[in-house]
């Protein structure tokens, strides 16, 4: 269980996520822009920053909760229909695939 602690925030915002499902508010909608493009940003430097890659795959979380939290913000997007942020979480999906893909071909 020592990888909750490294996908703690990740769960959080996974969690405002489904909230706006039953308490939509211009507030949580403005943290999720916010951290996407946060999110969104760090993975396409990670894409053409190797240092940042290897940094990041220290941490003990199994790919496939990460892959769930992806899934489970995207498909919720998609229901409120909140269409940009569900193609930004579509696209840090998709990068993240990618990255995971490089990282395994290098090992």
């Amino acid at each position: 269980m020592n990888w909750f602690k490294d996908s703690i925030l990740d769960l959080v915002f996974m969690g405002v996520i489904i909230s706006t499902l039953f308490f939509p508010s211009n507030t949580s909608f403005i943290i999720l822009w916010v951290y996407t493009g946060l999110l969104l940003l760090s993975k396409v430097l990670a894409l053409f920053m190797p240092s940042l890659q290897k940094r990041a795959s220290k941490t003990s979380t199994p790919n496939w909760v990460y892959h769930i939290i992806y899934a489970v913000s995207l498909v919720t997007l998609l229901f409120i229909q909140k269409w940009y942020l569900a193609g930004s979480w579509a696209i840090i999906w998709l990068l993240s695939i990618v990255l995971l893909t490089k990282q395994n071909n290098r090992s």
